[in-house]
């Protein structure tokens, strides 16, 4: 797996599922955000935030009053939906572990001089006083997020190192289609994510790689 590493010049990072396990207490949030509504629209909602795990709450929030509550969209609500989901994140990052061989894979990265990035669907000023808190920013040279979506994140870190080999670690199908739209590598990463199995079956057939956790690509061969 190290000589994977030498291979790229830029590495992409998923968060959610992929650096912080936070996946599934980030969709009992979205209904628990949502409580007073019918139960029917609450479930539906969840199990939605699970197959499209990887949008932006900007957009989940505006999908549910429209798609699931079938209400008229009022700015006063949506934006008590996004307050209340910020608070309940915040904590959800504070108690969250970090996911297994993710910082040796991080200070390996930065021995070999390679140059790392976030590319979230999270809320950018959100993540990055996360990993400020969490002692992890040091390792990244830019910490993309929401309301930008995924595929702006990436053309921003591509248009910022021309000419450099990317490769994008995800979880999610989201971030497999983002990588096929910007034409770049990438690896799979199973453990925690959240998404059907049809969806599962799919990443897994086009990754470049599946991997259980980022300590997959700190072994070396045989180990």
């Amino acid at each position: 797996m190290k000589d994977l590493l030498k291979q790229y010049d830029i590495f992409i990072f998923d968060c959610d599922g992929v650096i912080l396990d936070v996946n599934n207490l980030k969709c009992e949030a979205f209904g628990r955000v949502v409580e007073g509504y019918p139960k029917k629209n609450i479930d539906d909602f969840v199990e939605h935030c699970r197959r499209t795990f990887g949008v932006s709450r900007y957009v989940k929030f505006k999908e549910f009053l429209s798609d699931f509550a079938n209400v008229p969209f009022e700015e006063k609500v949506y934006n008590g939906f996004l307050e209340k989901y910020a608070s309940i994140c915040n904590q959800i990052y504070r108690d969250a572990e970090i996911t297994e061989g993710c910082i040796s894979l991080f200070t390996e990265l930065q021995t070999l001089k390679k140059r790392l990035y976030i590319a979230s669907g999270s809320d950018e000023k959100e993540l990055n006083q996360v990993f400020i808190d969490r002692n992890l920013s040091q390792y990244f040279q830019t910490i993309y997020g929401s309301p930008k979506t995924k595929l702006e994140c990436i053309a921003d870190i591509l248009r910022n190192n021309l000419s450099k080999k990317a490769i994008f670690i995800g979880d999610a199908i989201s971030d497999l289609e983002s990588a096929e739209k910007y034409n770049i590598d990438f690896i799979y990463m199973a453990k925690y994510t959240v998404q059907s199995k049809k969806q599962d079956e799919i990443c897994r057939k086009k990754a470049k790689m599946v991997i259980n956790s980022l300590y997959d690509l700190t072994k070396t061969k045989g180990d």
